[in-house]
């Protein structure tokens, strides 16, 4: 089979979640969160600038842009996970899916989020003192 080719498309199926916030602690903090508690693989995220109304004037703001990568199956919770979390009144969240994943990554993710092992951070695995996981890990 050619990576490239489609896969069946099922409830595992990789998708996007899209949403914005206000500074980078707070990006970093959903999505830290969402991949520890695996309800994303992983999250993506740049400045931006928007503009938006709020309360009737016109906003020109720089905010952070968050791209979560999920399944299918997890997204819900996902979505919840971020309403729950974030400091906006009213967040925007947005999913979008896909035509096609190469298999060599869906199949990684399938398995990735499937296990049920806590992940840790570096800083973790440098406050064990485990310098031969940390070599590996590069």
């Amino acid at each position: 089979m050619n990576i490239f080719e489609k896969i069946e498309k099922g409830s595992d199926d990789i998708v996007f979640v899209y949403t914005i916030c206000g500074d980078v602690e707070e990006a970093r903090s959903l999505g830290f969160s969402a991949v520890q508690e695996k309800l994303a693989i992983s999250m993506d995220y740049w400045i931006i600038n928007s503009i938006y109304p709020w309360k009737n004037v016109i906003q020109e703001v720089d905010q952070y842009m968050l791209i979560f990568s999920t399944q299918n199956n997890l997204s819900d919770k996902l979505i919840k996970h971020i309403e729950s979390e974030h400091s906006y009144k009213i967040p925007m969240v947005a999913m979008c899916k896909t035509d096609m994943t190469n298999l060599p990554y869906s199949l990684w993710v399938d398995e990735t989020l499937k296990d049920g092992q806590r992940y840790i951070t570096e800083s973790e695995l440098q406050d064990k003192g485990d310098i031969n996981s940390l070599r590996n890990l590069k």
